[in-house]
C-alpha cells in the first residue's frame, strides 16, 4: 500500500482509498466487550470498535480501551447531572465540575494513546473507511447470537 502512495504521490493524484471488508465466514478480526463492563460501558465499547478500521486494535489495547469506555460513561453522567442540577448549587460549583472535567482530560489522554481522533490519523497514509459492521456481526460481538444450534 505504501509502495502505492508514493507511486501516486509524483503524479498528482490523491492517494486511494480502501474499504475495511472482511470476507464472507471469515472469523471477526474486531475486538469483543469484556464481561468486567456494564451495560453503558459495553455500548460505548461497541461504537468505538465499530466506527474504526477492524486492524485499529489489538488484544494489548483492551485495557486502555475499557479504560475510554468507562470515563466516556462517567463523563456522560457527570455532563447530565450538570445540566439538571447546575453549575452552580448552594452557591459552590457543583462536585460533577470536577468529575467532568477529570473524565475529559483522561479521555483527551487516552485518545491520544488509542490514536482517536484528527490527531491520530496521519494525512500521508492511505486511508481506510471503515466497513459496515452487520446486524449479526454487532450481535456476536455483544454476545447475543450463537450459531451453534
Amino acid at each position: 500500500m505504501v509502495l502505492s502512495w508514493l507511486y501516486m504521490a509524483g503524479t498528482g493524484r490523491k492517494p486511494y482509498e480502501s474499504t475495511d471488508v472482511a470476507p464472507f465466514g471469515a472469523e471477526s478480526r474486531r475486538l469483543a466487550p469484556p464481561e468486567c463492563l456494564g451495560n453503558l460501558q459495553k455500548q460505548a465499547f461497541l461504537d468505538l470498535i465499530t466506527s474504526v478500521p477492524r486492524s485499529q486494535f489489538r488484544r494489548c489495547d483492551l485495557p486502555l480501551l475499557c479504560r475510554w469506555c468507562e470515563l466516556t460513561v462517567l463523563a456522560e453522567q457527570a455532563a447530565f447531572e450538570l445540566e439538571q442540577a447546575g453549575a452552580v448549587v448552594d452557591g459552590k460549583i457543583s462536585p460533577w465540575f470536577s468529575i467532568h472535567q477529570g473524565a475529559s482530560r483522561e479521555l483527551r489522554a487516552l485518545s491520544q494513546r488509542l490514536q482517536l481522533g484528527p490527531r491520530g490519523r496521519t494525512p500521508k497514509a492511505p486511508k481506510i473507511k471503515t466497513g459496515s459492521v452487520s446486524y449479526y456481526e454487532r450481535m456476536d460481538l455483544e454476545g447475543e447470537f450463537d450459531d451453534s444450534n
